[in-house]
């Protein structure tokens, strides 16, 4: 269980470019179902057949994660980025990130322009930067980078599985733990029901996911008349010393 968790979690994925995170879970699920299939939104769409006459299930999550794209690469080799979701940028500072480009994967230290603490004043301590302040450091120079990293190039947060006593930890557990979810029913599901086990793209930067919008058709002999469950994430807010769920 935790390898598929580790796997899923540490996959490259950002809204719009969910093409590494989709074939590992076409991988998963291709053996376990009777379809399975990419629309023309890069939603992969799985359908696991039942018995005719029982119930008919989609079990829905989302397989994209946070991300950032390039959007300037300036003359001292800096690439400055968009977000493609929503950051807290108070746990932007100092991060390790990939650059996701043509010809391969740079890594890079992402953090703020602006003075270091020791030399700014206490007003500016107080200040939150914005995205549009934070910029990468690739620690090349600006003629390297300017051949390498281009704008549009994907970026995504390095960050390793880790395992605690009594937790994980990861980056794109929101909403890669859904994926690992749908895939475990796909394996278990027995065939007194029909599961149909979309993962959506896009979820990230819309207000709803793609599914919608789903394009192409539904799978031979399925209608409206199912069942949904969509498998989100809930935001864990620790505040003195409380644990609240927001749903």
């Amino acid at each position: 269980m935790k390898d598929l968790i580790q796997k899923l979690t540490e996959a490259y994925g950002p809204s719009g470019h969910e093409e590494p995170i989709r074939e590992i879970i076409r991988a998963e699920v291709e053996s376990l179902a009777d379809e399975v299939r990419v629309d023309a939104l890069g939603n992969l769409i799985a359908l696991k057949k039942g018995k005719d006459g029982g119930k008919k299930v989609m079990l829905a999550a989302h397989m994209d994660e946070i991300g950032f794209y390039v959007r300037h690469v300036d003359d001292k080799g800096f690439a400055w980025i968009n977000p493609a979701g929503g950051f807290d940028p108070r746990n932007l500072f100092s991060r390790r990130v990939l650059v996701c480009a043509k010809d391969g994967d740079y890594d890079g230290v992402l953090n703020p322009g602006g003075k270091p603490i020791h030399i700014s004043s206490a007003e500016d301590r107080k200040k939150v930067p914005e995205i549009s302040e934070f910029f990468i450091d690739l620690g090349m120079d600006a003629k390297t980078a300017a051949k390498k990293i281009r704008i549009g190039d994907f970026v995504v947060m390095r960050e390793p599985f880790l395992e605690l006593p009594e937790k994980v930890v990861s980056k794109a557990l929101d909403n890669r733990i859904a994926c690992f979810v749908a895939i475990e029913d796909v394996r278990q599901v027995q065939r007194r029901i029909a599961v149909f086990e979309p993962s959506f793209t896009d979820c990230e930067v819309t207000i709803e996911p793609s599914f919608a919008q789903t394009s192409g058709p539904l799978p031979e002999g399925w209608t409206h008349d199912g069942e949904a469950i969509l498998v989100p994430c809930s935001a864990g807010i620790q505040a003195e010393g409380e644990l609240a769920v927001v749903r």
